[in-house]
């Protein structure tokens, strides 16, 4: 029994399908107390009774996380600490490239105030040059020449400092771009995550739905058997009754009686539509045997449904 199973489980192991089975359990030992006792007897206890098995679905379903949910909680939350440690760091690279930057800026104002001097200072010298002294001696000529060497070999350190600095700028900008294509795929892996997460929850929220619904159509179905086979008997007492109501006829013709006495038990086994019963009979069969076999045909399909749903449910669990 499956009601019986779940009573006998530890209270931490409980699930909302064995609080169905509980609740499946309660309601026909209510149906077997009805039958002896009527209804009067627990009017009183069966609304306490569904509020209690109510507030026990609520918290088993609280507490009831399913593994693959824990797993998606664990991986999101190492999602967002990788993330906060890629932008940490990009922090830092950041902070990094501006030091560089200022250096870089403190280095070309140096070699710039210097060309600006040098600059000005060869304008000194050649306003201080006069007409007279335009033919210059090889010793001047040599200083005007080692003053321009000067001025190419501070544009050309200058340069190199400038090109160095471009390389290492392009450099960490590379760097920064492949950082933060890393970090866009994290967040599309941590969207489809949550997506999954959503999907899953909202999947197993209908099938457990569809569960309960199912048991509660099992239960009813049940009990609408039972009514039915009960039926069932008293059609067969009915049956038994005209046998020896036949039985017990005066004979007329033996033959006559022989024959109407076989076509009246043939008809009365086989075409329950037809039977000749006491109509204020209160035990009297109230549906046919087509009927009977409807309501067992669609009692198998819903068990089928059933096992197949619980089925579902357990794959979407593990």
């Amino acid at each position: 029994m499956e009601g019986s199973s779940a009573l006998e489980k530890n209270v931490a192991e409980l699930t909302v399908m064995d609080v169905y089975d509980i609740a499946s359990a309660v309601g026909q030992e209510f149906e077997r107390v009805i039958d002896h006792y009527g209804c009067e007897a627990i009017s009183r206890l069966m609304p306490k009774v569904v509020r209690v098995l109510e507030i026990l679905e609520v918290l088993v379903s609280r507490n009831s996380i399913p593994p693959e949910m824990e797993e998606l909680r664990l991986e999101l939350d190492r999602l967002r600490l990788e993330r906060a440690d890629r932008i940490e760091k990009e922090k830092k690279h950041q902070k990094e490239l501006e030091l560089v930057e200022d250096v870089w800026r403190g280095e070309a104002q140096d070699l710039l105030g210097q060309i600006a001097q040098l600059q000005e200072e060869n304008k000194q010298l050649l306003s201080n040059l006069s007409l007279k002294d335009i033919n210059l001696t090889e010793e001047d000529f040599q200083k005007h020449e080692g003053m321009s060497e000067r001025e190419r070999q501070v544009m050309k350190k200058l340069k190199e400092v400038v090109d160095k600095q471009r390389d290492e700028i392009r450099a960490k900008d590379r760097e920064l771009v492949l950082k933060n294509e890393d970090v866009e795929a994290l967040q599309q892996q941590q969207n489809r995550l949550m997506k999954i997460n959503h999907d899953l929850r909202h999947r197993i929220t209908v099938v457990e739905a569809q569960g309960k619904s199912l048991i509660e159509q099992k239960v009813e179905l049940e009990a609408y058997l039972q009514a039915k086979e009960q039926e069932s008997g008293n059609m067969r007492m009915e049956i038994a009754k005209l046998r020896e109501r036949l039985k017990g006829m005066p004979v007329q013709n033996g033959e006559e009686k022989q024959e109407k006495t076989e076509a009246i038990n043939e008809d009365s086994i086989l075409d329950s539509d037809k039977l000749c019963i006491d109509l204020k009979d209160s035990n009297r069969p109230r549906f046919t045997l087509q009927e009977l076999r409807d309501v067992l045909h669609e009692r198998n399909e819903l068990k089928a449904k059933v096992f197949m749903l619980q089925e579902e449910l357990a794959y979407y669990k593990r």
